[in-house]
């Protein structure tokens, strides 16, 4: 038997016309020279990061070749923590603003940025910054993977009927929870949606959101400003917002999804009806989840991606109880609220019955995510995670086999990596179609003027 030689052509086969779980084939990607080396690093959205560790350590095991690549190197082409003698995938969880940020110079704190992740569209003015830096049109914004977030809650022993409850709630109550109208858990709004359950605690609602500039914050304001009631005017970030203003001139409508902090885009209005500040303990999905779930911070709600909820419930090193609540479907069936908690089904329901007027591909649209979507099974705030990557790549930063080494795992996360067995609890595999343009982005990106998969 002829032995292979090196682990660019076992990557290669591997990868050649590669069969997703949704049908979305592709040519093999560009094969990694030998000898490779180094970090393959990046930065940004929280809300993936549970996934994207994931995908590194199944990549990096079906791609770590036990045998030398070359006679007499004992180097391996990927592996998990030596970046001298093999490529490495790392991924910081800063947050989707620091990651835009991180992208473009502005904020750059990892050595070797070759991509970004971020949950929010980027604004015009993001945009512009990094046009300027880098050239208009010379980077890609391309999905990688869907997820839901949750309502987690800390209200220990809700019963109905003798039994443990799962709370409901729908988009004017979890408004009016954020706006300081809902003060206590006991509100009438609160228990008309809760018939069944018998001990809602006359107990102050402590409210939780993000310090910092989030595309989580993105996808859950993006639901506010369309699940909130008619009435509730101030439930989203609207386009002539600032920080402590009530401007109840505005009409209903004219807000627009924002990553600005909850504590300051509902300063004002929790003033104004009386209700305390909103707690901002960190920047990440984590940071809140394990906020929530402390013992000191019982009665306390905030937004975390689903997968966070089922995480930090599992860590016996957290005090406390998290779960997450069941939110109302835009529609109803047979006139009657339906309540859904995040799942495979509900979230492939939100994908295809969204109604989204562009390609998720470098999107500018504001309300791209599929949140609130119809469809009695849908559950109402499922969000995209996008990838940012660079065009153009130089030997003045980064190796070609590093630019081969990010094509590869890539193509992979978009083709095998979208199967169930690389897809991380409380995710969603990209629709067919999306992955299919997506992945065409990639054949863009070139190393020292040169393209890498033409």
């Amino acid at each position: 038997m002829r032995l292979v030689k090196s682990l660019h052509i076992s990557i290669a086969m591997a990868l050649a016309l590669t069969m997703s779980v949704s049908g979305v084939a592709s040519a093999a990607a560009p094969t990694i020279q030998n000898q490779a080396s180094g970090k393959i690093g990046g930065s940004g959205a929280t809300f993936p990061q549970n996934q994207y560790t994931k995908w590194f350590t199944n990549f990096t095991t079906l791609n770590n070749e036990a045998t030398p690549v070359v006679t007499g190197n004992s180097t391996k082409q990927f592996s998990s923590s030596n970046s001298t003698n093999s490529l490495v995938l790392e991924y910081s969880g800063v947050g989707s603003g620091a990651g835009i940020s991180n992208f473009s110079g502005v904020n750059k704190k990892i050595s070797t940025q070759m991509f970004s992740g971020t949950d929010a569209i980027l604004s015009t003015a993001e945009r512009t910054t990094i046009d300027t830096a880098l050239g208009a049109g010379k980077y890609s914004v391309i999905p990688m993977i869907t997820g839901p977030i949750s309502l987690a809650y800390n209200v220990p022993g809700l019963l109905a009927a003798g039994r443990a409850a799962t709370l409901r709630l729908d988009g004017p109550a979890v408004c009016g929870i954020y706006q300081g109208t809902i003060k206590k858990w006991n509100d009438a709004a609160i228990r008309t949606l809760n018939p069944t359950i018998t001990n809602l605690p006359d107990a102050t609602i402590k409210v939780v959101g993000r310090s910092d500039s989030s595309g989580t914050t993105f996808i859950f304001s993006s639901y506010l400003g369309k699940a909130a009631s008619a009435d509730q005017k101030m439930c989203g970030y609207h386009s002539n917002f600032s920080s402590g203003e009530a401007n109840l001139d505005d009409a209903v409508g004219t807000f627009k999804p924002a990553k600005t902090v909850p504590a300051d885009q509902f300063a004002g209005i929790r003033s104004t009806n009386g209700a305390a500040a909103i707690t901002s303990p960190g920047g990440t999905n984590q940071l809140l989840a394990s906020h929530i779930k402390a013992a000191a911070n019982v009665y306390s709600i905030g937004y975390v991606e689903s997968s966070y909820v089922t995480s930090t419930a599992a860590d016996a090193t957290i005090a406390g109880s998290i779960q997450g609540a069941v939110l109302a479907a835009k529609t109803l069936n047979a006139g009657k609220q339906v309540f859904l908690a995040p799942t495979t089904t509900t979230i492939s329901s939100a994908l295809t019955n969204a109604v989204i007027t562009e390609d998720p591909i470098n999107p500018s649209s504001a309300y791209v995510h599929p949140v609130f979507a119809t469809g009695v099974n849908s559950y109402p705030i499922v969000g995209y995670s996008w990838i940012m990557f660079y065009h153009e790549y130089t030997n003045a930063t980064v190796t070609k086999q590093q630019v081969q080494g990010l094509i590869v795992f890539l193509n992979w996360a978009l083709t095998t990596g979208q199967a169930a067995t690389h897809i991380y609890t409380g995710y969603n595999p990209l629709i067919a179609s999306v992955r299919t343009t997506a992945i065409l982005e990639l054949k863009k990106i070139k190393f020292d003027g040169t393209l890498l998969w033409p």
